[in-house]
């Protein structure tokens, strides 16, 4: 799998894990938790973070997103779900996902999402969710400069072209309402391509803690996987004379903050 075809893979790995964590201002069970459970946001009630999307209720059953920081790098983007079944013990939603980025033009990546999220309820402060998605990933071609990729080209090069590839991501989460107030998350993330060849991304667990004041929400937490920084000539850490190499970190930081309205 070509890992490092993303654009700006920092920054979108901040906004992938925050989109999991938003919830209601003050839980009262963990019924309440929305979105990194199949739970939707009430009608007219939104959020809107620092790397979180902005989300709105559009119906109680129908919530719609999209993420600012991935609009001004060019890339449109937008998601929808739609809570299916909603009970005390369970809820399922039906999820779509879509992306293309014009950062380098119209040969630069996206994709589209389609699946479904299911979330069990274990009394009022424990929840177990489960989410499976299929994609369509535009994975265009890629320019090579000592073995290294460079922004995507207009032509085919190394007898690489433009094409779509399949894939599969599925995530596995874990809520516990502590307090109204005070939320702990884990989640488990795999990714992977299974068309034109079989390519699994290196698995992502999360943990993070959510503390509500009401309309404001405070997370902090730390993220285990493989995470790309940039190449090492670009950061100034590489000796002159050396080929150029990427950086890569085992852990990261998580920490977000927004607001309900």
């Amino acid at each position: 799998m070509k890992r490092l075809r993303h654009q700006l893979p920092l920054i979108a790995l901040l906004v992938s894990l925050t989109a999991s964590t938003r919830a209601f201002a003050e839980w009262k069970t963990i019924q309440q938790v929305s979105l990194g459970t199949a739970q939707v946001l009430e009608k007219g009630a939104g959020n809107f973070g620092v790397f979180a999307p902005l989300a709105y209720g559009i119906t109680n059953r129908l919530t719609v997103e999209t993420h600012p920081v991935y609009d001004l790098l060019l890339t449109v983007n937008a998601s929808a779900r739609y809570r299916i079944v909603d009970s005390t013990r369970w809820a399922l939603s039906g999820t779509a996902d879509f992306r293309q980025s014009f950062y380098n033009g119209s040969h630069s990546p996206g994709d589209l999402a389609l699946g479904a999220i299911a979330t069990v309820y274990l009394g009022d402060a424990w929840a177990l969710t489960g989410a499976l998605r299929a994609a369509e990933i535009l994975n265009p071609a890629t320019c090579y400069h000592q073995g290294f990729p460079q922004p995507t080209c207009v032509d085919p090069v190394n007898g690489e072209t433009p094409s779509i590839d399949h894939g599969v991501a599925a995530t596995a989460t874990a809520h516990w309402l502590i307090t109204p107030r005070d939320l702990l998350q884990l989640t488990a993330t795999l990714r992977m391509r299974v068309s034109p060849v079989l390519a699994r991304e290196t698995p992502t667990v999360t943990a993070v803690w959510v503390h509500d004041f009401g309309r404001v929400h405070l997370m902090a937490g730390a993220t285990a996987g493989e995470f790309f920084i940039g190449r090492m000539d670009a950061l100034g850490f590489s000796e002159p004379g050396q080929n150029p190499y990427y950086f890569v970190t085992p852990v990261m930081p998580v920490v977000d903050a927004w607001f309900r309205f």
